[in-house]
């Protein structure tokens, strides 16, 4: 299966936003709303369920738009913050892969 990892981490290939967009799925997007909207708490509309992947040109979903991690590693020119020299001393980045384990073997995978 193809891999698409963020600049967090997360792998975009298997996002259902990204999925349902690439495919035109309404279906996919309606799932995926509800489901993160049960799970996080906030309204989600299937109709803005849109995105590329966060390093790809075009629609991005959500939070995925303004992520203070996405846009560190683009002013700092990296593919992912896995290839960053602060990496092991950022506090961002260790928030987040305290709660997204499947982020952090995908970064510490990236600097093996």
């Amino acid at each position: 299966m193809e891999r698409m990892i963020a600049y967090c981490g997360l792998d975009c290939a298997a996002c259902p936003a990204r999925v349902a967009t690439l495919n035109d799925d309404d279906a996919l997007r309606a799932e995926t709303a509800a489901k993160w909207n049960a799970a996080f708490g906030f309204p989600a509309d299937p109709a803005l369920v849109e995105c590329v992947g966060c390093s790809g040109d075009g629609a991005k979903i959500g939070h995925c738009a303004e992520c203070d991690m996405r846009l560190c590693a683009i002013a700092k020119g990296l593919a992912t913050c896995a290839g960053c020299a602060e990496f092991e001393a950022c506090e961002r980045i260790r928030r987040f892969m305290a709660d997204v384990p499947e982020a952090r073997a995908n970064l510490e995978g990236l600097r093996a």
